[in-house]
């Protein structure tokens, strides 16, 4: 690498951690996968093994890869016992995915090539939002970039090697592309592999990856090589679907066939239903997911800015493959077309991350094309402009999200933290701790984020049933040995499922504490009484008070959190 790119890229670093601490807010995000994470690090040091800790039957966990929550459960064993400090592993995994994007545009299009890709993507409004929660989006964008950085060094070093006359002397041998003689690109190899095992043990969704890498390596006859690769990436990888399907899982598999996760009761989808979905989905990431997460929501000019950005990288992406194709050019569409596969419901930019430097890459490589009439200085200009016309509407998105971090960051040195929350948050995580200290031992609680209960309280959790009729609710509550349930104000879920029962059976539950604005529906927890205390009650919503024998005599003496302290670590700390 030269002094120059090695100065491009030290800016770039020091860059790309201005923006992300920026932005980086101290408040947890009321999303269960954050809490769900730092349940399964706790997991790890806790029992040695991956455990649904949240659920009474606590059951191996199948669902996510590990290598987030060996990364948290690392930043736990050093000391973290707050979301700040466990924030800052998708913070530096972001920094590192910038950095390995400059590296592999560069090796494509030169240092200006790739700075300019690295700074829009950095700047994107995606990847600074999701530099802030504790997810597994940023390692995994990451691992990616990385990995197809090392896969694209391989392919420049075979390249160097038929350059420099040994491409006949692999020709003589029938290897057509002369690679598997080259010895130099080993370690590049051996790096590309372990990326894309990593990236797959961190996401699912890491296959496209996998199979891009197979294909590409078959396509070069890099025989030996597919083979070392089907050792490395193949062995886990066997070991964790083995795992799952050992213990019954493979909830993605089940889910994916539904046509809504969150609501169960619709069914499953057929192929006219899929048809429909994948067109659904298409729109939906070109005329709003895509360039949203790159300039913001809220701007009209969303759908024609996707409708171009298609059109420029589907013209870059063809180039690319009929230039040289790589690991790159055959993991894009691949991927593209899972997520277009899975359930609309779960479309959101947060998946589109692995897209966006390739597409951002493959829009510029295109345009360069078009505008080479125009000669190098006019290029400049008109490049120039273009990116500045996407970066104003991304500087002023990460400024409104610095200015909330600034804000939350402020209020909480003040004293006032609740003030980083929105009101039914306060009062969701307010009672989760407060159930830790009052509700007795081996009680459980079916709610709406059950993991985000367990962290903030301690307390087995159970997802809420998903049926709207009230006497299944409450035998579905009673069968998996709920003694709780929460309504809270988070989103329209617990609403739709709890109301019910406080409207057509008030007599089978009983109010335990509540905790909101006078006069106004707060978030609540609530007994479930047996169907022998059950009683008829005339007045819908007028509950009566629980059994004392629901709460402790004496609330548990444990230390009190400090600010934006995650309590199920600090208590079991000062255990």
């Amino acid at each position: 690498m030269t002094r120059r790119a090695v100065l491009i890229l030290a800016g770039i670093l020091l860059f790309q951690t201005l923006v992300v601490a920026l932005v980086l807010t101290p408040r947890p995000h009321s999303g269960g996968d954050n809490a769900g994470y730092v349940s399964l690090a706790y997991s790890l040091l806790e029992r040695g093994a991956y455990l649904e800790l949240w659920d009474p039957a606590e059951p191996p966990h199948t669902k996510y890869p590990p290598v987030l929550a060996v990364l948290l459960a690392g930043a736990i064993l050093a000391g973290v016992q707050g979301w700040v400090g466990l924030k800052l592993v998708p913070a530096f995994s972001t920094v590192l995915a910038v950095a390995f994007v400059f590296l592999w545009a560069r090796e494509r299009r030169g240092p200006a090539v790739g700075a300019g890709v690295a700074v829009l993507l950095g700047l994107s409004s995606a990847v600074v939002y999701y530099s802030q929660w504790v997810l597994s989006d940023p390692t995994f964008l990451a691992l990616t970039m990385g990995a197809l950085w090392a896969f694209d060094k391989v392919r420049a070093s075979g390249e160097g090697r038929r350059a420099g006359g040994k491409a006949d002397r692999g020709k003589v041998n029938g290897d057509p592309g002369g690679d598997e003689s080259g010895q130099e690109d080993l370690p590049w190899l051996a790096a590309a592999m372990v990326m894309v095992t990593l990236a797959y043990l961190t996401r699912s969704a890491g296959l496209p990856l996998a199979v891009a890498a197979c294909l590409w390596l078959a396509h070069r006859r890099r025989w030996k090589a597919l083979a070392a690769f089907a050792a490395v990436f193949g062995v886990p990888a066997f070991l964790w679907w083995l795992r799952g399907y050992l213990v019954g899982g493979g909830e993605y598999v089940s889910e994916f066939w539904l046509v809504d996760p969150y609501r169960p009761f619709l069914g499953t989808v057929g192929p006219v239903e899929l048809l429909e979905r994948v067109t659904a989905n298409l729109v939906a990431y070109i005329g709003e997911i895509v360039p949203a997460g790159i300039v913001g929501q809220g701007r009209s000019f969303l759908p024609p800015l996707g409708v171009g950005l298609l059109a420029l990288w589907l013209l870059g992406w063809i180039r690319a493959c009929r230039e040289r194709p790589g690991v790159p050019e055959l993991f894009l569409p691949l991927y593209f077309g899972l997520i277009l596969l899975w359930p609309t419901p779960w479309s959101g930019d947060r998946f589109a991350l692995p897209l966006f430097p390739l597409m951002l890459f493959y829009a510029g490589s295109a345009l360069l094309w078009l505008l080479t009439p125009l000669g190098e200085r006019v290029r400049g200009v008109v490049l120039f402009a273009l990116a500045t016309a996407l970066v104003v509407p991304e500087v002023h998105h990460w400024s409104l999200l610095a200015r909330d971090a600034g804000v939350c960051r402020e209020v909480t040195r003040a004293g006032v933290p609740d003030r980083c929350l929105f009101a039914p948050e306060q009062e969701y995580f307010d009672l989760a701790q407060w159930s830790g200290e009052h509700l007795p031992d081996g009680s459980v609680v079916v709610t709406r984020k059950p993991r985000i209960f367990y962290v903030m309280s301690g307390m087995k959790a159970l997802s809420i049933p998903f049926t709207t009729d009230p006497d299944d609710f409450l035998r579905q509550a009673r069968e998996v040995g709920a003694d709780y349930v929460t309504l809270d104000l988070l989103d329209t879920v617990s609403r739709f499922y709890v109301l019910p029962v406080l409207q057509d059976r008030p007599g089978s539950v009983c109010a335990i504490v509540e905790d909101g604005a006078r006069g106004e529906l707060g978030t609540q927890i609530l007994g479930i009484l047996d169907e022998g205390e059950a009683f008829e009650a005339e007045d819908p919503f007028a509950l009566r008070v629980c059994p004392k024998e629901m709460l402790r005599e004496v609330p548990r003496g444990r230390e009190a959190p400090g600010p934006w302290e995650i309590p199920l670590l600090v208590w079991q700390s000062g255990a």
